[in-house]
């Protein structure tokens, strides 16, 4: 079979965008090369189906040229060709899903030949199609300096704003995306431990804060400068309502793709403060879920990720939303990846089974979950760890956590992060069951000995994953006391 990257693009199209790709190869206006239409034609037959049968580069050449003996190098210099226009055609694809700037392409044309009257006539007729969330700044910006640069050539001195619109949009476009920018920044010292420099930053901050009433009409900067005070303030949780109210009075003006990164702003905020302990951010992640769920901002050509799903019954079961959890599993199992449905369905299901006590139908759902992602892997560990304790199998569970801590030492590609979480989780909750199951053979003293020191280690460890279910088992503990 051979190898090239041409299969790798042409995977990624859809039938009719293969299809479209054919007719582009078969326009002399686009390409004059007989053997590259014959090889287009023959892709486009076979595709999705590039495999070892159809792709042998005997089979190939005798589709494409069956009069001609084999020619190696000339074959491969038609899969160059073709690559090339595979690369000319999905420009073109972007280039009309970008009418401001095929817009500004014709101005440009016009202006170079001297149309005067015609590019006036366009001028007029062409304003930005983004919406006013930041990118149309961008498109007015250009669009300005289009005007400015033919009034210029033009020499037709009469009023004209065009130089004072570009200096105020491209100011618009800047702020707002130093802030943007911003933003993402502060989001990614936490996930990657980075630092990053930016110079201006401070200017633009002053400029925005000292001029706010002015900004509050520009919707990307005002909200951008919200989110940024939210993010660089963490224990101010007062910024994050306000922050919050400002994108619910202007979110119609963002499309969906933009809406849901400023949403994912929010919840990284929420997450950050759960983290940090304050459970009342729980509600307010569970609130974004609904909005997010209600606005279709999660769903991706209609299927919602798996580990969207995961997240959002996870909040729901911490909050003992647990008829609402059972409501969503089933209402939202089809809209999953097929690829993914089954696992995704079963883990979470069992996840339920647990909240609801219902240990029993834990055990035979984990029996059916596939463990090829490692995510899978060490949730579903985690749960059955959990259960055991719950159902007092202290056998099973002491197996597990040996067999737990093997698979976090071999693991090499595993976090930190998450390795000192899990290995926590593990670790101490075998300690209680070791306090619980020896309860009866214990002196109080002892019993209480034992279970002093176990606080005591847990409030001193690093992070613990589900760690308010083990405190919940070790106040359990505190209550068997005597």
């Amino acid at each position: 079979m051979i190898s090239h990257k041409i299969f790798e693009l042409l995977s990624n199209l859809d039938r009719k965008e293969m299809t479209r790709f054919r007719e582009f190869a078969d326009s002399p206006y686009h390409n004059k090369h007989r053997d590259v239409r014959a090889l287009t034609e023959y892709l486009s037959r076979i595709f999705p189906q590039f495999n070892e049968r159809n792709c042998r580069r005997e089979t190939i050449w005798n589709a494409v040229a069956p009069d001609r003996p084999y020619d190696f190098a000339q074959l491969a210099l038609l899969f160059t060709y073709t690559r090339r226009l595979l690369d000319d055609f999905l420009m073109q694809e972007q280039f009309w899903r970008q009418p401001d700037q095929q817009n500004l392409l014709l101005l440009s044309e016009l202006r170079r030949r001297n149309l005067f009257d015609l590019y006036e006539k366009k001028l007029r007729q062409t304003g930005p199609h983004t919406p006013d969330d930041g990118t149309a700044a961008l498109s007015r910006y250009l669009l300005a300096a289009e005007a400015d640069a033919y009034f210029t050539r033009a020499e037709r001195r009469r009023n004209d704003e065009s130089l004072q619109q570009k200096a105020n949009l491209l100011d618009a476009f800047y702020l707002a995306e130093k802030l943007r920018d911003a933003c993402e920044m502060q989001v990614r010292r936490h996930i990657l431990k980075v630092d990053y420099s930016s110079r201006l930053l401070d200017a633009v901050l002053r400029e925005v804060g000292d001029n706010i009433t002015e900004y509050a009409h520009d919707p990307a900067i005002f909200l951008y400068y919200h989110i940024y005070r939210m993010l660089s303030r963490d224990e101010e949780s007062q910024r994050y309502f306000e922050a919050l109210e400002a994108l619910r009075q202007r979110q119609e003006v963002f499309d969906k793709t933009r809406l849901s990164e400023l949403y994912n702003y929010f919840q990284n905020y929420c997450i950050r403060r759960i983290n940090l302990g304050d459970e009342r951010f729980l509600e307010e992640i569970f609130k974004l879920y609904l909005i997010l769920i209600e606005q279709e901002l999660l769903y991706e050509d209609g299927l919602l990720s798996e580990w969207h799903y995961k997240n959002i019954i996870t909040t729901g079961i911490r909050l003992r939303r647990l008829p609402w959890v059972r409501a969503f599993i089933e209402s939202q199992k089809e809209r999953l990846p097929p690829d993914a449905r089954d696992n995704a369905y079963r883990f979470n299901l069992a996840a339920y089974h647990h909240a609801a006590g219902e240990y029993d139908a834990v055990l035979q759902l984990l029996l059916q979950v596939e463990y090829s992602d490692v995510r899978y892997s060490l949730g579903a560990k985690a749960l059955l760890l959990r259960t055991y304790y719950e159902l007092h199998e202290w056998e099973a569970l002491d197996s597990l956590v040996g067999s737990m801590r093997q698979y976090l030492q071999r693991n090499r590609l595993l976090a930190d992060f998450n390795r000192n979480g899990y290995h926590n989780l593990f670790r101490f909750t075998r300690r209680a069951a070791a306090i619980r199951s020896q309860s009866a053979y214990l002196s109080d003293e002892k019993y209480r000995s034992e279970l002093e020191r176990l606080r005591r280690e847990l409030s001193l460890a690093g992070e613990i994953f589900n760690k308010s279910w083990l405190m919940e088992k070790v106040e359990e503990l505190a209550g068997c006391e005597g």
